[in-house]
């Protein structure tokens, strides 16, 4: 199992290289101003932030890098069956960018929608964020009982 995951994760890493490649050949051409695509560079554009998601008995729990940002600029919205996460990235003034070389940091902020595992309760989840990272814990909604209806055989 260990050695599955691993090549599952090296997989990932080969495919974010390919994708800064394609960045660095091909600039903004790929840019998508309006929402990330995991082809969108980050320049100029939307970041999709890596994102961990498990559940145990009571609670689907997602974690997110998100550097960078002030927890009030995060925005979060929960449905039954999806999390959407959206930062609008604040600009810098042009005296803290004065004589700025390269600027590989350059994006507008941070999106990302995750289809949940299960159905949650939205109102009450809980968010923090701290040291670039937030994480949601949304608790599961109670599962429907099952109802079997008798069919007789012919």
């Amino acid at each position: 199992m260990e050695v599955v995951n691993m090549i599952w994760m090296d997989i990932f890493d080969e495919m974010r290289r390919m994708q800064r490649e394609i960045n660095r050949m091909f600039g903004n051409l790929l840019a998508r101003p309006s929402f990330a695509t995991p082809l969108a560079p980050a320049w100029g554009g939307w970041r999709e932030p890596l994102m961990d998601l498990w559940e145990d008995e009571d609670n689907v729990t997602i974690r997110a890098e998100i550097p960078g940002v002030n927890k009030e600029d995060i925005k979060l919205n929960v449905t039954e069956d999806s999390l959407e996460v959206k930062v609008l990235r604040k600009r810098e003034s042009k005296g803290e960018t004065a004589g700025v070389q390269h600027l590989e940091r350059s994006y507008e902020g941070f999106y990302r929608y995750v289809q949940l595992p299960c159905k949650v309760v939205p109102e009450k989840a809980e968010a923090t964020y701290n040291n670039g990272i937030l994480e949601v814990k949304i608790p599961k909604a109670e599962k429907e009982k099952k109802r079997g209806v008798e069919v007789k055989v012919q």
